[in-house]
């Protein structure tokens, strides 16, 4: 299992959500680009969406929510930005953060990290998908 960022059209998108459709047990989370502009924005989505026990309003809390997700319930995570060319466009390196944390961190302990960090962690698919 390799866990990984993919940059997909609008029409790949399409087809791979008819696929989702068909699993169980997979947790999908879809976000707008157009309406995720600053970090104030980004942190309340993802609490939101990803149901996260409680508010985050920095990047640490966000990283430690993310990495758990115990309370889903799920064996597979998927995140879609679509409009990815719109999300945070304003600040260039906020964006590029939050894309290099998914793929350094988030990513990683899906993979494999949390087999070693966690009690009877298991490593489990976290894909993300960046839309336009």
């Amino acid at each position: 299992m390799k866990n990984k960022i993919y940059y997909v059209s609008s029409e790949e998108m399409h087809d791979l959500k008819k696929k989702l459709r068909k699993k169980e047990d997979v947790f999908v989370v879809e976000i707008d680009g157009d309406f995720v502009q600053d970090k104030g924005e980004f942190l309340d989505i993802m609490t939101e969406e990803f149901k996260f026990p409680y508010s985050v309003t920095g990047f640490d809390g966000y990283l430690d929510w993310i990495r758990d997700l115990e309370w889903l319930k799920s064996e597979e995570y998927i995140l879609i930005i679509n409009n990815f060319g719109n999300f945070i466009k304003k600040d260039i390196l906020l964006k590029k953060m939050i894309i290099e944390d998914i793929e350094e961190v988030v990513l990683p302990w899906w993979e494999k990290e949390v087999e070693d960090c966690m009690v009877e962690g298991k490593a489990k698919p976290f894909n993300v998908y960046l839309v336009d």
